[in-house]
């Protein structure tokens, strides 16, 4: 079964990322929530390196809503990776496409400028998906820059 990824690693003034399927990657700076990554679900993702078959896009075209990358749909798969400086203070927010088509963005950023325990915020989000209709698999992960940008 194929599966998604998203991850970020948080180095001295940097922050590395590497997705595939439909987890999204955000950062929260100075009161405003970014997408740093996007899902790998339209018709046309993948099309123009020939890794897609013109009969699989065909189809997902029908269902916008299927991954067209993903881990296990291949025996080689590449992913999207991206590399970005870091702030004191920025907080990158790892979560399900579920998720983030369940949760409005102000409403992610009001949370998490709201509180600053992460553990409380991310649990506050996850209910929120679910206030929202989301089912009970979602995924939040919430990571913080240090103060010195580390």
């Amino acid at each position: 079964m194929p599966a998604s990824f998203a991850g970020v690693l948080l180095a001295p003034g940097a922050a590395y990322m590497a997705y595939i399927g439909d987890m999204r990657v955000c950062r929260f700076r100075c009161g405003k929530l970014e997408e740093r990554t996007g899902e790998h679900v339209r018709p046309d993702d993948g099309a123009s390196d020939e890794t897609i078959s013109p009969d699989a896009l065909a189809i997902v075209s029908q269902h916008a809503d299927i991954a067209t990358r993903a881990l296990g749909c291949e025996a080689a798969v590449e992913m999207k990776a991206l590399v970005e400086r870091t702030e004191p203070g920025d907080i990158f927010l790892v979560c399900s496409g579920g998720f983030w088509g369940a949760v409005p963005a102000a409403r992610i950023a009001g949370i998490l400028a709201a509180h600053h325990e992460l553990r409380l915020a991310a649990s506050l989000l996850v209910d929120c998906a679910h206030e929202h209709g989301e089912p009970e698999h979602v995924t939040c992960l919430l990571a913080r820059v240090g103060g010195n940008g580390e």
